[in-house]
Order: structure tokens, then C-alpha cells, then sequence
């Protein structure tokens, strides 16, 4: 029966088992010390653990139906592409042959209407000679008629000769051969005719990073992670953001026209993509794809990233006023400003649904950005800037609930961190937000006490009339465990880490307590 416990070992036995290999511990009897460790915040920690790896590892199950999906799709999309690719070439093969086939008729019966013409001719002047023959050897006229006879057939066989020569010239048809086209001839003995199928990428989902209880963290300032490039023309204006994988931030530069990728362990920029405008927000797609709203061209622009370098790829038209952007089940959701709504899109661009007001009233004034969080069930979230909400809505455009604080003014950027948690940044409180879903409170977890002031009077006024200053967008990297801020008009992130000292000591303080 298990009655003690090794703190040393972390290791739970009866009591031969601590006679026997842990003689010289300090152990802990259960009975003693069961209770206080149920009651304490260790096993709340714990509790907090499970529950968060439940929602990993349903989150996991899930993207693996949906990889197990993909592949399944893909194969009847590629075997389709095979089949009407063969369809194609027998069709072309087809018509290939039948051209090839009149031709060969059509100079079998050309060649055989003038062989057949030369042979009228032929047995005509036949005929002729035929004629000829019998009147000059005619024995039943008269040697005077039989001379006359010779005479004239002189002439006309001299006019025969002449016919002969020129025939003779047209006695002749044309000799063809079927040649095989070298390239077909290789098609039909090449092992990659019709086609290859070859490795084109993977199906890929990170496996969801474990993602403390944020409410219960303090954090550290930390040095800012400069963003800017050797081809930036102006100050950057970092508008948007979107974890691309853990360590890999995409930057929305509305400032220098760019989208920048962000190693966050490096430190540093890799890459950077000249738009055709000015982006506001980002969004990452499957299989290495990602997008970026471009408001004054009224277009999305799908990029591509391969080997950590970003690539342009098609664009798709939307109306004006476009701001923040999210995907969810091969879907664009995005926000506008001017006639305040949020459009449901197809990857082709299609309007699959409009979200614009919901029991008869308009639920949002300006609404910047939105993502959606799949914590129970997917739900999407709304910064509406003027009205400092953030409103929870279904899928559907129901308002399921309003989220408001006095601590939050103008906010912009939401974002999504795992376990039903979101970060809200206020452009004019200057801070960060955090939303927990599960409890439905919103509370600040970055401001003043970690160094972000709140603008004066003064710095408002100066700020509308130059260059604001207020956070616009907020990131959280898994991977270093990282809060990266975007401030307007700055060339770098802010950036707070999660104070392990600080965590360790609540842990340290905790086992104490536990021990006495």
C-alpha cells in the first residue's frame, strides 16, 4: 500500500520500497500531507496542466482528421486531374489521327481521279490507233484509198506521239509513308508519359504549444526587437500581426508597404515582400500560405512562403474599406469600416455571407480587427475601436456576449493565444488585454506597471496631429514565451517575457508552505 512520498526522487511507495531505496530521503507521509497539497495552488497548477493538455490533445486528434481529410480530398482532386488530363490527350490523340487519316484520303482520291483521267485518255487515243490501224490495212478497199489512208494516219500518229509526251509527264502519283512522331514514339515508351507524381509540399499542423494560465503570470520587459530593413524608406508602422509558427511572426509594415517575416529567437527580420499598397492586417493559411489586407487597392493578397522566404501570389478583389482579416474553414472573414460589417469570403472571392447587423441594430461602429477562437466551439472576435468592446459573436453573426473595461480604450489587434485566452491591445490606454473566455472577464496584463505609459492629454493631441503612438497589433510566440507588441510609428517590438524567476518563486513558496 502507498503511504509515502520522496520529494527528493519525486517518487511515491509503500514502505518496503522506502526502506529499501530511499533510506537516506527526507520522505513525506501521505496521510500527513495529503490534504494541504489538494487544497493548495500545486494541485490547482496541476489541475490547470490537465486541462490544458486535454485541449492539446484534442486539438491534435482533430488536426489529424483534418490532415487525414486533406489527404483523402487530395487524392480524388489529383486522380481527377490524371483522368482529365488522359481524356485530354486521347481527345488531341483523336484529332491528331483524323487529320493524319484525311490526309492520307485526301491524296489516295486526288491521285486516283487523275490516274482514272489518264487512263480515259490513254484508252481513247487507243481507240484512235485502233482506228488508224484498220484503215490503212484494209484489204477491202482500193490501194488508192489504202494511200490516203497512210497519209492521213501519218499525220495523226505524229499528233498521238505528241499527246503520248506530254501524258507521259502526268503518268505518276504520289508515294507517302506514315512517319511517328518522335515525340509520341517517346511517350509510349517513356516510364514518365502522361505525367509524374511528384512530392509537391506536406499537410502540415504544429502540434498546439502549452499555454500557461495568463491571469496568474507577471511579466518582464525585455530589450525591443528592431524590425526594419536596408530597404525601408520610412519609419515602420507595424499594423498587423500573425504567428506563422512558433518563432515565426509575419509583419504587416504599413509604413514601408511590406510584409516582414520576424525570427524571434534570431531576433531579427528574414525576409521582406514589397505590396503594391499599404497592408493593414495578416492572417496565416494552411500549407505555407498566408494573406494580407491592402485597404486603399481593395484587395487581399495571398502570399507564399518557401525556405522561410515570402512569395506574392494571386490577389483577390474585395470592397473598400477592408481592415482585419482571419481564415477559418477554408473561409476569409473580414471587417470593414466604412458601413461597419464583416464579409464572409470563399478563397476564390466569392461573398459567401455578410455579418452586419444582428436583431435589427448594428452591432459594431468600427470594427479594426477579428479572429476567431476555437476553444469549445469556433466563435469569432471583434475589436470594435469606437465603442472600446470586443464583442464575441457565432459563426452566424449572433452577439453571444460584449466584453468591456474601463482599462481598455480604442482597442485594435485581438488575437487568439490557445485555451480560450486572447489578447486585446488598447491603442489608447496604451496596454495589453487578456480575454479568458471560460470565465468571460477581460483584464489588463501589460501597462503601466510594466513600462507602457499611458498617453497625456497633451501626447493624444500631439499624437492625432502627427504621429500616434498607442499599441496597434500583439503576438504571443509559444516558442519563447514571448508578448511582442507593435507600436505606430516605431522601427521596433515591445517585448515581455513570462518571469520564470518569479513563477519558480510562487512554485518555491508554494512547496513550503506545503512542507510546514
Amino acid at each position: 500500500m502507498i503511504k509515502f512520498y520522496c520529494p527528493t526522487h519525486d517518487d511515491i511507495g509503500c514502505c518496503d520500497c522506502i526502506v529499501l531505496d530511499h533510506r537516506n530521503c527526507e520522505v513525506d507521509y501521505i496521510t500527513d500531507v495529503s490534504k494541504s497539497f489538494v487544497d493548495g495552488r500545486e494541485f490547482d497548477w496541476l489541475t490547470q496542466f490537465t486541462n490544458q493538455f486535454e485541449n492539446i490533445l484534442s486539438e491534435s486528434i482533430l488536426n489529424v482528421k483534418e490532415i487525414y481529410d486533406e489527404v483523402q480530398n487530395q487524392a480524388k482532386v489529383e486522380i481527377n486531374e490524371l483522368r482529365m488530363f488522359r481524356a485530354k490527350v486521347n481527345d488531341s490523340l483523336v484529332c491528331r489521327e483524323n487529320e493524319l487519316l484525311d490526309n492520307i484520303r485526301g491524296v489516295k482520291t486526288e491521285d486516283e481521279s487523275l490516274l482514272a483521267a489518264l487512263k480515259t485518255e490513254f484508252e481513247s487515243l487507243e481507240d484512235e490507233l485502233e482506228a488508224i490501224r484498220k484503215e490503212i490495212t484494209s484489204e477491202d478497199v482500193s490501194v488508192h484509198q489504202r494511200y490516203v489512208a497512210a497519209r492521213i494516219a501519218h499525220k495523226k500518229l505524229q499528233e498521238i506521239g505528241d499527246e503520248l509526251k506530254k501524258m507521259t509527264g502526268r503518268l505518276r502519283a504520289r508515294k507517302f509513308r506514315f512517319r511517328t512522331d518522335s515525340d509520341t514514339e517517346q511517350l509510349t515508351v517513356s516510364r514518365r508519359s502522361l505525367g509524374t507524381v511528384d512530392e509537391a509540399g506536406e499537410f502540415r499542423r504544429e502540434i498546439p504549444a502549452y499555454v500557461p494560465e495568463l491571469p496568474t503570470i507577471t511579466w518582464k520587459k525585455e530589450a525591443d526587437i528592431e524590425v526594419t530593413t536596408s530597404h525601408d524608406k520610412n519609419v515602420c508602422i507595424i499594423t498587423g500581426s500573425a504567428l506563422l509558427t512558433p518563432g515565426l511572426i509575419l509583419l504587416a509594415d504599413n509604413g514601408n508597404k511590406m510584409v516582414k517575416l520576424l525570427d524571434v529567437t534570431a531576433r531579427s527580420v528574414t525576409s521582406h515582400l514589397q505590396l503594391p499598397g499599404q497592408p493593414w492586417d495578416v492572417c496565416v493559411l494552411a500549407d505555407d500560405k498566408a494573406a494580407v489586407t491592402i485597404p486603399e487597392k481593395a484587395i487581399v493578397q495571398l502570399l507564399t512562403i518557401k525556405r522561410a522566404q515570402l512569395l506574392l501570389d494571386m490577389d483577390i478583389k474585395v470592397s473598400n474599406g477592408c481592415r482585419g482579416i482571419a481564415f477559418h474553414d477554408d473561409h476569409f472573414y473580414m471587417s470593414y469600416i466604412i458601413e461597419a460589417r464583416i464579409e464572409v469570403m470563399t478563397t476564390s472571392g466569392s461573398i459567401a455571407k455578410t455579418i452586419r447587423t444582428y436583431m435589427g441594430q448594428t452591432p459594431f461602429q468600427t470594427p479594426n480587427y477579428l479572429t476567431v477562437s476555437a476553444f469549445t466551439q469556433p466563435t469569432l472576435y471583434v475589436s470594435d475601436y469606437n465603442s472600446n468592446t470586443v464583442l464575441q459573436l457565432s459563426m452566424d453573426g449572433e452577439v453571444l456576449r460584449e466584453y468591456q473595461n474601463e482599462q481598455l480604450k480604442g482597442p485594435m489587434s485581438v488575437v487568439a493565444v490557445g485555451s480560450g485566452q486572447l489578447f486585446v491591445c488598447g491603442m489608447d490606454s496604451n496596454n495589453v488585454m487578456l480575454l479568458t473566455e471560460k470565465v468571460g472577464t477581460m483584464v489588463e496584463i501589460l501597462g503601466e506597471k510594466n513600462g507602457l505609459l499611458k498617453p497625456s492629454l497633451l501626447t493624444k493631441i500631439l499624437s492625432f496631429l502627427f504621429r500616434p503612438q498607442g499599441l496597434y497589433c500583439v503576438t504571443f510566440c509559444p516558442r519563447t514565451r514571448y508578448i511582442l507588441s507593435g507600436k505606430l510609428c516605431s522601427n521596433a517590438l515591445k517585448v515581455f517575457k513570462i518571469d520564470d524567476e518569479q513563477e519558480e518563486e510562487e512554485k518555491k513558496e508554494n512547496k513550503e508552505k506545503i512542507d510546514n
